[in-house]
């Protein structure tokens, strides 16, 4: 028995007669007389009688017609579950601040596409700050981004990448492009990416360097929400941005910017790390990113060429 033999039988019934039913169905009666009876054949019942009036359903047959309609009501609910469970995307949140988006997580989400072609990634460029409130109010499952120093971890599940480092940005040309100190810049206007929505919050980065040397605070002259604003910016004024080394060699910028090398930003380091909530269970599918990025940092800090790295682990 199959299913094509009941929905024949079905079809049968509901239009009164082979041949009306395989009208509708734009079948051929041959066809469809043929698997009704082997239908009956198998079972050696008799489940429609046929006259010279038409056909009916033999008082088995009458039976049996409830049975089958049964089982091709499940069936089409077994069918719909299925084509609804093949919709439903796996995604996977994640946060990035700007260092790892220049060169970590494309890398690494290019291979975890290869691995996981069903699964949409939702990504966002966002602050450390932003990030880290995002992933204790459960809106990303990850996030990727440079540990704050006064970072409270006790709810957080944080495992290292790698060190990185930052440096002074301005445009190609920049009349200040020589100086050696962070007091030269001083009476410039910096600009930041941050949310907009919390202008100062996110401006530590730069504030570190004029406390040190006493300059008070530093000119704001925007807090961008994206990389991509504050590159603009730069490109047309003589505002100056602490961004991270690896704007220099990436290919939409290199021959835009120009490093301004102050002593003062010399030896300073700060770690990435992928950022999660501890309470949070991970899906399968963040477990497995969460473990290729380390994959990948570690791969990359053992290259030759690449800035000294740290090891992986968890804090």
């Amino acid at each position: 028995m199959t299913l094509q033999q009941l929905r024949d039988l079905m079809a049968v019934v509901q239009h009164g007669g082979f041949r009306a039913a395989a009208r509708a169905l734009n079948v051929a009666q041959a066809g469809l007389t043929k698997s009704v009876a082997r239908l009956e054949e198998e079972h050696s019942i008799v489940l429609i009688d046929r006259t010279a009036k038409g056909i009916a359903l033999s008082a088995q047959g009458e039976i049996f017609l409830s049975h089958a309609q049964a089982v091709l009501l499940e069936s089409e609910r077994a069918e719909d579950w299925l084509r609804r469970l093949k919709s439903q995307v796996t995604s996977v949140s994640l946060g990035v601040s700007i260092e790892p988006s220049l060169q970590l997580t494309p890398a690494v989400l290019a291979d975890f596409r290869k691995r996981f072609p069903d699964v949409a990634i939702h990504m966002s460029q966002s602050s450390s700050s932003e990030l880290l409130a995002a992933i204790r109010d459960n809106r990303i499952e990850l996030a990727v981004t440079r540990i704050p120093e006064s970072l409270e971890a006790h709810d957080l599940r944080i495992d290292l990448l790698y060190k990185s480092n930052a440096t002074i940005f301005a445009r190609r040309g920049h009349p200040r492009r020589n100086v050696t100190s962070i007091r030269d810049l001083a009476d410039l206007e910096w600009v930041v990416v941050g949310s907009p929505r919390r202008a100062g919050i996110d401006d530590e980065s730069i504030k570190e360097l004029f406390l040190e040397q006493q300059l008070g605070r530093p000119r704001l002259a925007a807090v961008c929400d994206s990389l991509f604003g504050a590159v603009s910016m730069l490109l047309e004024s003589d505002c100056v941005a602490r961004l991270p080394i690896t704007l220099l060699e990436h290919p939409l910028t290199k021959s835009l910017l120009t490093e301004i090398r102050v002593d003062e930003q010399k030896n300073r380091y700060y770690s990435i790390a992928v950022i999660s909530k501890a309470s949070r269970r991970l899906s399968e599918e963040a477990r497995v990113l969460v473990s290729m990025l380390k994959s990948f940092s570690r791969m990359r800090a053992a290259l030759p060429s690449h800035p000294p790295g740290i090891d992986s682990g968890r804090v």
